[in-house]
């Protein structure tokens, strides 16, 4: 099987996307965390034979790890238009999901505002950071003019990344991988929701501050846009298939959630069984 690496942009569906792959994937697979020396040491700890059996390489880094048994790996990612990607990571913020953060934004009194102030990596052009610098921590993308960036965030998906997909494409985008990759479609469920009791406001000066700061990544979304509908409207796509995917994904979710809910019946049930003492 061909040595993959999933480059996992933040809030992006590369969990749902992570959960697919995983069952792509049944061999021994690593996983970055976020922060590449560790990474990098804990790669290096393993023995040789381990670093050579990794058939998957999955998680948070940029384009260029420093690992180059993950470098030279087939690359794939997905991308998502950069304001509600920015969005999203405010939200899952808020709902105390980022355990680096939960100190400083404390869901009990989370403000928007002084969060998007906060100078937050994940906040500004992170897209093409991934796809432009090996540490995308302490690179201030923004000292390059914005065509420059932009121009060298394409250039490394050219040449480095085999095949990418967009998150408001996501059906579309697994028909392409499972076709370049010749997977079996999966049937998935949606992972890593926002909690819809907890949803923050984003006022209009709100979404002008996240453009702001996205200004690179949304001119780079763009392009990927358009390279992607470019692909998925050719005759070459299985619209069909596309579309028999989504009806046989449609009926199995149904049988998932309706098996859930048998589930969390029969745990209820025992659990007043064991309670009344009817069992020992």
């Amino acid at each position: 099987m061909t040595r993959l690496r999933f480059m996992h942009i933040p809030k992006t569906a590369g969990t749902t996307f992570t959960n697919i792959l995983e069952r792509q994937y049944s061999g021994k697979g690593f996983v970055f965390k976020g922060y590449l020396p560790s990474d990098i040491e804990r790669f290096r700890a393993l023995s040789e034979h381990d670093r050579n059996s990794i058939e998957l390489f999955t998680g948070h880094a940029p384009i260029t790890s420093g690992i180059p048994e993950a470098d030279n790996a087939t690359i794939i990612t997905f991308f998502r238009e950069p304001v509600t990607r920015v969005k999203s990571f405010c939200q899952h913020v808020s709902e105390g999901k980022s355990a680096e953060l939960v100190r400083d934004f404390p869901p009990e009194s989370f403000k928007l505002d002084e969060f998007l102030r906060s100078g937050n990596s994940q906040l500004s052009n992170l897209q093409t950071k991934f796809l432009v610098k090996q540490d995308i921590r302490d690179f201030p993308i923004e000292t390059l003019p914005e065509s420059e960036a932009k121009d060298i965030a394409l250039d490394n998906l050219s040449q480095k990344v085999s095949c990418f997909g967009l998150q408001e494409y996501f059906d579309e985008s697994l028909l392409l991988l499972a076709t370049r990759f010749n997977w079996k479609m999966p049937i998935y469920i949606p992972a890593n929701r926002a909690n819809r009791q907890r949803l923050i406001e984003f006022k209009e000066h709100h979404i002008e501050r996240i453009a702001e700061l996205n200004s690179i990544d949304i001119e780079l979304y763009k392009a990927c846009k358009e390279r992607f509908l470019n692909t998925i409207q050719s005759e070459e796509f299985d619209k069909a298939k596309l579309a028999r995917f989504r009806i046989y994904k449609t009926l199995a979710s149904y049988s998932i959630r309706a098996w859930g809910r048998v589930k969390r019946v029969r745990r209820r049930r025992t659990g007043k069984l064991f309670r009344s003492g009817a069992v020992s």
